[in-house]
Formats: structure tokens, sequence, C-alpha cells
């Protein structure tokens, strides 16, 4: 029994020292294995600190170049924004005083335009003036003339001066003056004269060699039957001789006989002697006209036969035509032709009056004083125009 609990008292011991041998063991070994997790977490951690400091003196370096380059981009942009503004400041100042040129340069425009627009239509009255009197002295054209002076008048109104109502009236005295002179109807006679010309075939000739030979061509007609051979001789000896020799009766009229083929040149003859009247007419020239007329009416007297009345018809009109005027009385000058002129003289070219350059010692007379006295003569001078009209 004793030996039993020997061994079974020895038995526990033995266990106790083989757990107590394992547990330092497995104590070492775990404390070996935190010393050696501790060294690799403490070198690991090393490495890492080292990556670190080097990734953050890399950053530190970029950090002072990017402030270094801001701070120069902020001064650059400084200095831009400063001549920016100066720039523009520079500018505002230069548009300032291009805006007070514009302003000035736009008033001195408006001024001359205006001033120039007047001048322009102060020349262009003048200028109409001057072709009314043209046309009243060289064409007689009184429509036409009346037209131009109220074209004239019309520019005048437009400029709405008050100082020119003389130079108006003047012009209306014009037109009244041109209006009461009668109009000669030239394009009437220059139709009449075409339709003469037109009327010169229907004429006779007086001593029948138109009628004669017709006749005779008529008579000695050639036959194509053999039976008829005698006739036939005698008509080609009869043609023969009356072409070869012709024989005409004459009259006791002085004027020569024309030939028989004379008739043509002579019918063209008064067709250009009617061309030329016809011609003549526009351009007022009575001395040619009536020549032109004389001549026709003594070569349709002396070589057309003056019973038939076609030639009675056209030496009637021909008489009619001789007594038609083909000028009539007209002013001597339009009253306000002077007046306008002398009004561009003093407003566009600013030249002094004729008189007054030359004396200089006289004073100058007034606007008013001239507008009135200009009124009164041209007031004057269209009540004698229309109590001798």
């Amino acid at each position: 029994m004793t030996e039993q609990k020997k061994t079974e008292q020895k038995q526990p011991t033995d266990a106790v020292k083989s757990y107590g041998w394992l547990g330092n063991t497995l104590s070492i070994a775990i404390s070996l294995a935190i010393g050696v997790g501790g060294l690799y977490i403490y070198y690991h951690g090393q490495q890492q600190n080292a990556a670190l400091t080097a990734e953050n003196l890399v950053l530190q370096q970029e950090m002072a170049s990017l402030t270094q380059q801001q701070s120069a981009d902020k001064q650059n942009f400084g200095t831009k924004l400063q001549e920016l503004k100066d720039s523009l400041q520079q500018a505002n100042s230069q548009n300032q005083q291009l805006n007070g040129r514009m302003a000035e340069l736009q008033k001195r425009v408006s001024a001359f335009s205006n001033t120039d627009v007047e001048n322009w239509r102060l020349a262009q009255a003048s200028s109409l003036v001057k072709m009314a009197g043209r046309k009243v002295w060289s064409e007689q054209d009184m429509t036409t003339a009346i037209a131009l002076l109220k074209d004239a008048d019309q520019n005048l109104a437009e400029m709405d001066d008050p100082s020119l109502l003389y130079a108006r009236n003047a012009i209306m005295a014009d037109i009244d003056s041109l209006t009461k002179i009668k109009q000669i109807d030239l394009d009437g006679i220059i139709l009449m004269l075409n339709q003469l010309s037109n009327q010169v075939d229907n004429l006779h000739l007086a001593n029948k060699v138109e009628q004669a030979t017709s006749e005779k061509a008529n008579d000695h007609g050639i036959t194509a039957s053999l039976t008829d051979w005698r006739q036939n001789l005698s008509n080609s000896w009869h043609s023969f001789m009356d072409n070869f020799v012709t024989i005409t009766p004459r009259d006791n009229s002085k004027e020569p006989l024309l030939a028989p083929n004379q008739g043509v040149y002579l019918r063209e003859n008064i067709r250009s002697k009617l061309l030329i009247a016809a011609q003549a007419v526009p351009r007022h020239q009575v001395q040619i006209y009536q020549d032109a007329l004389k001549d026709v009416q003594t070569w349709v007297n002396a070589y057309f036969d003056t019973s038939y009345p076609e030639a009675e018809s056209f030496l009637t009109n021909i008489a009619s035509l001789q007594k038609r005027p083909l000028s009539i009385d007209v002013p001597e000058q339009l009253n306000s032709q002077p007046i306008l002129a002398e009004l561009v003289r003093k407003r566009i070219y600013n030249l002094p009056h004729p008189k007054q350059s030359q004396t200089g010692s006289q004073p100058e007379i007034q606007p008013e004083e001239q507008s009135r006295s200009i009124t009164t003569e041209t007031t004057d001078q269209a009540k004698t125009s229309v109590g001798e009209s």
C-alpha cells in the first residue's frame, strides 16, 4: 500500500516537471516570437519612417518651389495688372480726346453740310434760270423755260430764307411775262412740209412728156401673130424713132422744156428744198425758210400744170406757209438772272460787287435796303414787261 502511494505520489511530480519544461519552452518561444516580431516591426517602421522622411523632404522642396513660383507669378500678375490698368487709363484718355475731336468735327461737318446744301441750291437755281434764258433766246421754247423757272423757284423755297423773297418775286414776274407770250406751232409747220414732200409725185408736168411716152409705149406694142407682121414692123420702126428722136410741142412759156427723164430730178429738187425749209424751222432761220419755199413755188409754176387740183392745193399750202412766222418777240433779258448771279457771287464766292470794288470809298449797302431796292426795281420791270406784252 505504501509503495502504491509512493508511486502515486511520484507520478504527479514528474508530470508537473514535464509540464513546467513545456511551459518554459513555450514562454521562451513566445518571447522570442514577440521579440522577433517587435524587431521586424521596429525595422519595418524605421524603413517606413526613412521613406516618409525622404518623401517629406521631396514634398517640402516641391512646396518651396511652388511657393517661389507662386510668388513670382503673383508678382508678374501684379505687374501685368498694373500695366493693363495704365493701358486702360491711357485708352480712356485717348477715347475722351477722340470723342471731343469727333464732336467738334461733327459740328463742323454739320455746319459745312448746311452751308453746302444752301449754296448748292442757290447755285442750282441760278443755273436753272440761265438754262431758261437759253431756251427763250436760242430755241424760243417757252414751255421748257417756264418749267425751268418753276424748278429754280422751288429750290429757293426749300432754302426757307426770307432774304430771298425778292429773287423769288423776280422769278415769278419772269414766269408771268413768258406765259403771256403767244406760242408758234413749229411742229405743225414741219408736219405740213413733210406732207407736201409726199405730195410731189401727184403733180403733173406741163409738157405732158410722161403721158406722151406712156401712150406711145402702149401704141407701139408688138404682137406674136405672123399675120400682123406689117403692123409689127411699123411699130418697131416708130418705137426706134421715138427713142432716137423725141419731138415735144412747146407753148409760149419762157422756161426750157425738160427731157423725159429729167422729171425725176425736178421732183427730188423740190423735196430737197422742202427738207431745207423743214430744217430751218426749229432753228428760226427765216431767210433760208422763205428762200426755199419761194424756189418750190417758182418750180411748180414753171414746170407743172397748175390747172390740176393737186397743184392748186400744193401752191395754196406753200403760200400759207410763207405767211406763218417762225420767230416771236421775246424779252431781251430775264429779270431774275442778274439777281441770282449777284447772290451766287456774294454768298458762294464772297466777291464784292464790281462797282464797289472799283470805287472802294463808297459805303456798303445794307442787305435789307438792297433787297427792298431790288424788289422795287424787279416789280417795276415786271410791270413794264407786262404792259408792253
